[in-house]
């Protein structure tokens, strides 16, 4: 914060040598002259223009000093005071509640518009997509819709055309429940189960969650909400404010319509945000136990644990307690209100964070859902929803959080990271629109790397303390 300051300094004295008497007798004699010319020398002070000079030079300096001393204060004080200000965070000042079931209002139906995407067929999904979005965010859920959200077309038959040339290189599915999920009936008869499932498509959904707008919304939004609902079913509607502070709130409704509405309807469950691009093939490939191969584009995200990718320590484990996503470990609390992730004491006491997973994309279980709601209900409300739902939340549970590479919260200007990635951030829909089909363009070669590639000196993090 910067501000001008205008002074004006103090005029400095000068000597005055009008007042000086300097009247000669010329009609007296020479030595008279000489000895009134040699008095007054000796009562002059002496000047000189350089020391003078100096003088008013010196004087400027000091003033100028103690000038920006006064300014350097005045600003320290005036910053606290304003951040002083700031110190609460909107929307949960100390004197609100934090008690979430305040809100959520967990015995009462608070669905605005319901879908019935869990009960479409009598058949489980294999994964639901909950694509966090605000109300007037129209373009970015049809662009998804469009793209990676049009499950019928974005599914795991792409597989093994964006990686097939490559199947030495990863490891394949190993679940055996995969045809539980399967939209096709498998004959067990007609070849085996490697090489059935590369002609599968998974039966995934994709929702979208909204709020209500803090800003009044008109009945005509509203009402392009209704009409989008009713043509494409999958809009959800909470009754609640929907903002950047509220998000917590949005993700634990999330989790009470899942445990109304999908339980033993679903086996996985993934939130991301309306601007995350989800590589649908590669994550079905992950959850249903194989690994991804490595391209050239894509060996900075790994790190010296997970680069190897052909051994089997780097599956994903069958558990009904899965959290999966990018994981941060020893985050430390930020401290400076300005920022949008910043925490106050009263939030909050301690100076790191629990592990947590990134909130931009994470996947769990049915049965993890169910865990962390009700747990939710017991635990004062903190407004990063990621830091409080995978993580105080999942702390108090004693859930793993599962770090995987490749889901990732921003983006890479390689396009080719995102045919070997699950995740990628920060995407607004022409975006994501044009890396959707440069991922689907078969025509396009994305380069794995030399086969003795992991005998070179790689640039990979090593994760100490995060397991």
């Amino acid at each position: 914060m910067k501000k001008s300051h205008k002074s004006n300094l103090e005029k400095m004295q000068r000597i005055d040598f009008n007042q000086i008497d300097s009247s000669a007798n010329s009609s007296e004699s020479e030595p008279l002259i000489l000895e009134k010319s040699t008095s007054l020398k000796r009562r002059l002070p002496k000047y000189n223009s350089n020391n003078n000079f100096r003088m008013k030079h010196h004087r400027i300096l000091i003033f100028s000093s103690i000038f920006v001393l006064l300014l350097f204060i005045h600003l320290i004080i005036f910053s606290n005071v304003k951040m002083n200000i700031k110190k609460e965070v909107a929307g949960w000042s100390k004197n609100t509640s934090r008690d979430i079931a305040d809100y959520i209002l967990p015995n009462l139906n608070t669905t605005l518009i319901d879908s019935n995407v869990c009960h479409a067929s009598e058949d489980p999904l294999l994964l639901l997509i909950v694509v966090c979005s605000s109300a007037d965010n129209f373009d970015a859920r049809q662009t998804i819709r469009e793209t990676w959200g049009n499950t019928s077309q974005f599914n795991y038959k792409l597989f093994d055309k964006f990686h097939g040339s490559h199947n030495a290189s990863y490891l394949s599915i190993n679940h055996q429940d995969w045809k539980t999920y399967s939209e096709q009936s498998i004959d067990n008869s007609s070849g085996s189960s490697q090489t059935l499932v590369k002609f599968a498509n998974f039966r995934v959904s994709v929702v979208f969650l909204l709020g209500i707008s803090p800003t009044e919304m008109s009945d005509e939004q509203q009402s392009v909400i209704n009409y989008e609902h009713e043509k494409y079913g999958d809009i959800i509607q909470e009754n609640f404010l929907d903002s950047y502070n509220n998000l917590t709130l949005k993700s634990i409704l999330m989790l009470k319509w899942v445990r109304n509405n999908c339980f033993d309807k679903v086996k996985y469950i993934m939130k991301c945000d309306d601007d995350t691009f989800i590589n649908v093939p590669n994550l079905i490939h992950i959850l249903l136990g194989g690994t991804l191969p490595i391209y050239k584009s894509t060996i900075s995200f790994y790190d010296k644990e997970t680069i190897f990718v052909t051994k089997k320590k780097n599956r994903l484990p069958e558990s009904k307690q899965l959290l999966l996503g990018y994981k941060f470990c020893n985050a430390k609390k930020i401290l400076d209100p300005r920022s949008k992730w910043y925490a106050p004491n009263y939030m909050f006491s301690g100076t790191k964070y629990p592990d947590y997973l990134s909130g931009t994309a994470y996947v769990f279980t049915v049965e993890t859902a169910r865990s962390l709601y009700n747990e939710s209900l017991s635990i004062p409300l903190f407004h990063l929803e990621d830091v409080y739902l995978t993580g105080f939340v999942a702390e108090k549970l004693k859930l793993k959080r599962t770090h995987h590479p490749l889901f990732f919260y921003q983006f890479s200007k390689d396009k080719c990271s995102a045919r070997g990635m699950i995740s990628q951030h920060q995407l607004p829909p022409p975006e994501m629109q044009e890396l959707y089909n440069f991922v689907t363009n078969l025509t396009i070669n994305c380069h794995t790397p030399e086969k003795n590639f992991l005998s070179m000196k790689l640039k990979l993090t090593q994760r100490k303390g995060c397991h």
